[in-house]
Order: structure tokens, then C-alpha cells, then sequence
């Protein structure tokens, strides 16, 4: 059967299989199953799937746009091959029927791209836990403060903004969702495929300073001065994958890499806890003291640097500026 044959073809795991029909429909699997991941022109498309030229293209440019194959262009000559099931994936939680799918499914299927994710990460964290350089780019290498977060929109020329997959996936908060920045060429790809929603510079400022706003923290790769900018991802300890994968590989502050702390002035603090409810990872705590601040007896406010990831959302609100962001390290 068609359906069998694209299951074993695309590598779809078992937990979805279920609701492909929700998924896929059957002329997208008669194309995977019959390019068999080659690498084919729309004229050599047409010939298998026994359809016009016209129709060809039509076809390739609809599955391109949901991420069942990429194309390539070697000189003038545009080529498609067969996508991967997991970047496919991606695409349909972000813009498919994933809500269809019942609840407990979902679940399941998370903690599956979950247990993928960490084990794709896993080699070159452990390589930097050792002290070694990574082998291969990690994603969200570093949190980031919301001005360095600007820096790089500033120098950015062309800004889409996309549904976050993670949150997609989890869904185990109520946080924005439509906050991932792709940035140059990753958002070209993006509006190739026909995905995301441009920006301007001062839209993208004011979408970061609200997801700042709604609790969300900041990550990118530090290094993008030289290795390119490349994406913007604004994030919840919850539901993201490389904070879920950091907690279960035990690399705080290694990967996602966390160069500042939070510094607490106690002396300055008016102990209004706002820093307390900020907080993803329970750095800041109410203490069993209390103090009378302004005639309103309160609970003190404690600090454990230890917990704190480096994200600057409590120095962001803190409006007694009872805190500020220093570096992990002297220079």
C-alpha cells in the first residue's frame, strides 16, 4: 500500500502514523515514495508522477511549501530531493492540523522530537563540558540580554517572524507563540516557502521588548558578528527544547552558554517580588524574614546565583533597579 511505503520511505515514526491522514495527503506520499530520495528536476517529477510539466511544478512548489522536499539550483538547473520527516514535522506543528491531534498524543510525539533533539545535542555538549570545542553548532548557543538581542536586529537586513515550534510542541504554557526571528538569509528561505511575516527593524524591537515583556528569554549565537546571523529565538524554560535538553544534560551555563548573573542589591531592593514571578528557574525566592517597606509589611526577597541562567528578564522590571546584569567572567 502507498501509505505503507511512505511510512518506511520518509522514516515516519510509529507515534504519528495515526493521523497522517490529517497530515499528508496522497499525492504528497506518491512523490516521496516515488523520487525515492533522489535528487530530480520538475521535467524528471513529471515523468514518474505520469502528470504534465505544468503540473509538476505545481506540486513541487506545494510540497516545497510544506517542507516535504527542498530544492537546489546547480547553475540555472532547479533540482528537488525529498525532505527530512522531522523537518517536516516541524513544519506541520507550526502551520498543519496539530491541534487536531488529541492532547495525549501530542504529548507523546513531544517527548519523542524531545529524546531526538537531545540526542542529536548531546556529543558536542558533553564535548563542551569537557572544555573542548563543539564539532558541531549547537542551537540557541548563548542567552542573551535584550540589548544585545537589538544589536543583532540592527544589523540585520531582512527579518521574518515565524510561530515558535517549541511552544507548538509543548504547550505547556500560555506564553506568546508567534516570536521566533529569522533573520538574512534564513528569512528568505522562510518567505521562499512562503512561511513567516516580515518585519522592520522597529517591529522586530517592539516584538522582542513585548515577548521580554510576557516572560520570554533571549537566545542567539554570540558569535554572529562572525559566523552570520542566522535566528532569534525568545523562550520559556517550559517548553523549549535546548532549556529542556540543558536541564537534562546537566549543562547550565555551558549550553545554552550564560555569560552574565543577576546582581542583587539588597540594600536598594523594595522587595516586591515582581524579580520572583520573572524568574524561569527560581533564582529569586521570597525568605521567611519579612520587612515593612512604605507601611506594607513584605516578604524578603533572596537571591541564589547559582539558579540564575543569565537571562536579564528580573533586571528588565526591576523598578527600584535593585538589579543589574554583570559578567560571569573579567575579561
Amino acid at each position: 500500500m502507498l501509505i505503507d511505503d511512505f511510512v518506511e520511505i520518509f522514516d515516519v515514526w510509529e507515534e504519528v502514523q495515526p493521523y497522517l491522514s490529517l497530515m499528508v495527503d496522497e499525492q504528497e506520499m506518491a512523490l516521496i515514495v516515488r523520487m525515492k530520495g533522489r535528487l530530480m528536476t520538475p521535467s524528471e517529477v513529471a515523468e514518474i508522477m505520469e502528470i504534465s510539466s505544468r503540473e509538476a511544478a505545481a506540486l513541487l512548489e506545494r510540497c516545497y511549501s510544506r517542507w516535504f522536499v527542498n530544492k537546489t539550483f546547480e547553475g540555472e538547473i532547479l533540482r528537488y530531493i525529498p525532505a527530512d520527516f522531522e523537518a517536516w514535522l516541524d513544519y506541520f506543528v507550526k502551520y498543519g492540523r496539530w491541534d487536531d491531534i488529541p492532547a495525549q498524543s501530542r504529548t507523546v510525539i513531544d517527548r519523542r522530537f524531545l529524546d531526538k533533539f537531545i540526542a542529536r545535542c548531546r556529543p558536542s555538549v558533553e564535548r563542551k563540558q569537557r572544555g573542548l570545542e563543539a564539532e558541531k553548532a549547537l542551537p540557541n548557543d548563548t542567552v542573551m540580554l535584550l540589548s544585545e538581542i537589538e544589536e543583532m536586529i540592527d544589523a540585520a537586513t531582512h527579518i521574518v517572524v515565524q510561530p515558535c515550534d517549541c511552544r507548538r510542541l509543548g504547550q505547556n504554557c500560555d506564553r506568546p507563540v508567534e516570536t521566533c526571528i529569522w533573520l538574512d538569509d534564513a528569512a528568505l528561505e522562510a518567505l521562499d516557502r512562503g512561511h513567516g511575516r516580515r518585519l522592520t527593524r522597529a517591529e522586530a524591537k517592539e516584538l522582542i521588548r513585548w515577548a521580554d515583556k510576557k516572560g520570554l528569554m533571549h537566545t542567539a549565537d554570540s558569535e554572529w558578528q562572525t559566523r552570520g546571523l542566522h535566528a532569534i529565538c525568545n523562550c520559556c524554560a517550559c517548553d523549549c527544547y535546548p532549556f529542556r535538553a540543558a536541564q537534562a544534560l546537566g549543562s547550565k551555563g555551558v549550553w545554552p552558554m550564560s555569560r552574565y548573573v543577576a546582581g542583587h542589591d539588597v540594600a536598594a531592593c523594595n522587595q516586591c517580588g515582581v524579580c520572583i514571578k520573572r524568574c524561569h528557574f527560581d533564582a529569586f525566592y521570597h525568605t521567611s524574614d519579612t520587612v515593612t517597606v512604605d507601611g506594607r509589611v513584605r516578604q524578603v526577597v533572596g537571591f541564589d546565583p547559582k539558579k540564575c541562567w543569565g537571562c536579564g528578564l528580573c533586571a528588565n522590571t526591576c523598578v527600584s533597579g535593585a538589579i543589574e546584569m554583570v559578567p560571569r567572567f573579567s575579561s
